[in-house]
């Protein structure tokens, strides 16, 4: 019989001392608390490419792959029409129709040709044409195009007719022999091709017209500067060929109604141009915003059609229409069509809505509920978000605050390479270090500052230079905590460089007198780091005493600290990867071999990075569960992952650029005070208020200040106030909330303060001494 698993990590878990963190059972579906941030638009609009346009409708390819035929009438799609060539066929295409050349063997001789009419549904197949003939990529809606060999090195070129046409086979007038490897189409439309060729024993390619009503093909008398074909730019209108030398601001047009008949138009050199009607389109492709415009073929004033277009370039149908990408930005941008309006000037009509695409995201950080996530589109920048601390509110998808690289690349600069380039303190802050370009170590990067910010609209900024590493050049910041870091940096002795990891305290701007090992971590005012043997201490940074120790079971190569949690591994390759529960003294040994920098731990769950997606293990039963599998190809740490050490929750960015924020069922560590910095006394002659602050392992929903009296023992509630996350500072000024002083003398301190995950509240205590009280306030009666 198939023994159930959860009974068994039941009493593991009371085993191990650490049952009363479950939830319930070790095996409990995960919560369902997930949030999502839609990505911001790119600031580069969209792409698309027409790849055949005709009198009712365009091809299309879909972003997932597959072409499709959007019916310009109604804006029905459907897929592209199948259409079997053969191993060795060719496919061709004119506007709404497809053709394929069957062949299933190699050589010159063309195989039967199907057509499709994809405005219609019709369907024809066209016999092969004779011995030795070949089809080319041109057709009309009435003939097809062949080649013919003469065996004497020259073509011949036919028309062969269409179902619908009663000529089966006509023979094209050309002005002279064509050469039978010197033939290219291009391009065409319904009326006719625009064809390069070289006749028979010529030296210079030719430009001509081919008229596919009159089964003519007739040479156009190239431009003074645009002799040879090669370096020409060619474009057929319904009214107008274009043809002007690569680079030439002038363009010569000759009307299909008479080749004789030319007109010249001056335009700048850059970009390309189109006949519409009786006007001649241009789209500046090297100008940053793409404008097309329009200026008459007989002559006028120019007309702006788009302020904006796509650098993909403009495309032409086979009814004399432009096609065009453009818009006014990145989020209102769609693909248009350009042809004659009822005055004969060009009119645009959207034929295909173009969304924007995502911004790709290259950072994530999440602390306290704070998600910074940062992104290039193209502009590379940082923006928070503040999600909801509990139950399954959506998310605001609009970034609380943003700042630019391009404006202040200290602390804006999103590094996805480089994990802890910009790190969250979890008080609501993020850091990130620079050099104080000293020049002592040989370099001018040398000095090491760190730069802080409010991560908030218009939060505060500053940098504290460190005095002591003058010789130093800055690397990364390993870990933070509130108002500690640790960080390592490269010094220079002589010609040598050492690797060194220092903690500081960046309010301070100073170096602690403390040097960690590289496996060292900080939680709050707490640094984790190895001892002899296997023993890890958790050294009190305020005071410098060790306040907790834990023996592992090995010698860590890395430490993690999440409220009542540490994670280890024993060894460079990630052996013996483990949770440990600091309060029962525990280790849960994972069953994976943990790659550094590929392995986060939250409160009471471990993420291991796999070569297919995270695997998330939830610990807080007592053994290791696997609660989720995000099955989505990631890259590093701190790129497009992340876990919230201070709140509970995980992050990832999918494929899309959505960044889905998790929850892991089971209870959460208890809500503690990390670090605190409380003054013993205060004198309200000189202090505007009482200097105190109180950094939180988590989200709070509420809290309030109480102090009580010692010599009346009377209570009074000083301050309150709804959520904080990471810290609180209640800014208390001697008075009671209504606004009346307090006596003078020793009090005693509490905070409670309420988590926002529901857990039991917090409460606090300590003493003050409060003097400097106005004069007519008396003293309170002693009891």
């Amino acid at each position: 019989m198939k023994r159930s698993r959860v009974p068994g990590a039941v009493a593991l878990a009371l085993a191990l001392g650490i049952g009363a963190l479950a939830a319930g059972p070790a095996a409990a579906g995960p919560a369902a608390d997930e949030l999502t941030v839609a990505p911001l638009p790119h600031q580069t609009p969209s792409h698309q490419i027409v790849f055949a346009a005709g009198p009712h409708g365009a091809t299309f390819a879909r972003p997932a792959g597959g072409m499709y035929w959007k019916r310009f009438s109604d804006g029905s799609e459907v897929p592209q029409a199948d259409c079997t060539s053969g191993k060795y066929g060719k496919w061709m295409t004119l506007g709404d129709t497809i053709g394929c050349d069957y062949r299933t063997e190699p050589g010159t001789t063309a195989g039967p040709l199907t057509l499709h009419d994809q405005a219609t549904g019709h369907r024809e197949t066209l016999p092969a044409p004779g011995a030795g003939m070949s089809w080319t990529s041109t057709f009309s809606p009435t003939q097809v195009l062949a080649t013919d060999p003469d065996g004497a090195g020259g073509i011949s070129l036919h028309l062969i007719g269409r179902e619908n046409e009663p000529r089966k086979d006509v023979r094209v007038t050309t002005p002279e022999r064509i050469a039978v490897d010197r033939f290219w189409v291009n391009t065409s439309d319904e009326k006719g091709a625009l064809i390069t060729y070289r006749a028979v024993g010529a030296t210079q390619d030719t430009l001509a017209l081919l008229d596919f009503e009159k089964a003519t093909l007739t040479r156009l008398a190239m431009p003074a500067d645009a002799q040879d074909p090669f370096w020409a730019d060619f474009a057929l209108g319904t009214e107008w060929v274009s043809v002007r030398k690569s680079g030439s601001a002038k363009v010569t047009l000759y009307s299909r109604a008479d080749l004789a008949v030319t007109r010249t138009v001056t335009v700048p050199e850059r970009g390309k141009v189109q006949p519409v009607g009786d006007w001649l389109v241009r789209q500046d492709t090297m100008a940053s915003n793409g404008g097309v415009t329009a200026v008459p073929v007989a002559g006028g004033a120019p007309r702006t059609l788009l302020a904006r277009s796509s650098d993909r370039g403009m495309q032409t149908g086979t009814d004399g229409s432009a096609f065009v990408a453009g818009g006014t930005d990145s989020s209102h941008w769609a693909m248009y069509r350009i042809k004659p309006g009822p005055d004969g000037a060009p009119a645009l009509t959207p034929v295909l809505d173009l969304p924007p695409d995502p911004a790709d995201r290259v950072t994530l950080s999440l602390a306290q509920g704070r998600l910074l996530a940062g992104q290039e589109g193209p502009a590379r920048s940082l923006h928070g978000y503040s999600l909801p601390l509990s139950g399954t509110s959506p998310v605001n998808q609009t970034p609380d605050w943003s700042c630019d690289e391009a404006t202040d690349s200290r602390f804006c600069a999103p590094r996805g390479d480089i994990p802890g380039w910009t790190t969250a303190t979890g008080d609501g802050r993020i850091v990130s270090l620079s050099s104080m370009g000293q020049a002592s170590c040989g370099t001018m990067l040398c000095g090491v500052a760190v730069n802080v910010r409010e991560a908030r609209p218009d939060g505060t900024f500053r940098q504290a230079h460190l005095r002591g590493t003058e010789a130093m050049q800055p690397y990364l910041v390993d870990s933070a905590s509130g108002r500690y870091i640790i960080f390592t940096a490269t010094e220079t002795k002589g010609t040598s460089k050492i690797i060194r990891t220092l903690a500081a305290d960046i309010e301070a701007g100073k170096l602690l007198d403390i040097e960690p090992s590289q496996a060292a971590t900080l939680w709050g005012s707490t640094l984790w780091d190895r001892e002899d043997g296997t023993v890890v201490a958790g050294t009190d940074l305020r005071t410098g005493q060790v306040t907790q120790r834990a023996d592992l079971g090995c010698r860590p190569y890395e430490l993690q600290a999440s409220g009542d949690w540490l994670y280890f591994s024993c060894s460079s390759g990630g052996t013996g990867a483990s949770a440990f529960h600091l309060p029962s003294k525990k280790r849960i040994q994972l069953p994976f071999t943990g790659a550094r920098d590929g392995v986060r731990l939250g409160d009471g769950y471990v993420v291991n990075q796999t070569d297919t997606g995270l695997e998330v293990y939830n610990v807080r039963s007592g053994a290791p569960v696997r609660e989720r599998e995000i099955a989505q190809p990631l890259k590093r740490y701190g790129s497009d992952w992340t876990v919230d050490r201070f709140g509970g929750r995980l992050a990832y960015t999918d494929a899309k650029e959505t960044v889905h924020v998790l929850g892991v069922s089971g209870k959460a560590s208890p809500l503690a005070v990390i670090d605190q910095d409380t003054a013993a006394t205060v004198d309200f002659k000189t202090a505007k208020s009482w200097s105190s602050r109180w950094w939180l392992s988590k989200p709070v929903s509420s809290w309030k200040l109480t102090v009580r009296n010692k010599t009346s023992g009377i209570s009074t509630v000083v301050r309150s106030g709804g959520e904080a996350r990471g810290v609180v500072v209640p800014e208390w000024d001697g008075k009671n909330q209504s606004g009346a002083y307090l006596y003078a003398g020793d009090y005693e301190w509490t905070l409670t303060a309420r988590p926002a995950d529901g857990t039991p509240e917090l409460r606090t205590t300590g003493s003050v001494k409060v003097t400097g009280i106005p004069s007519r306030v008396v003293r309170p009666p002693a009891r």
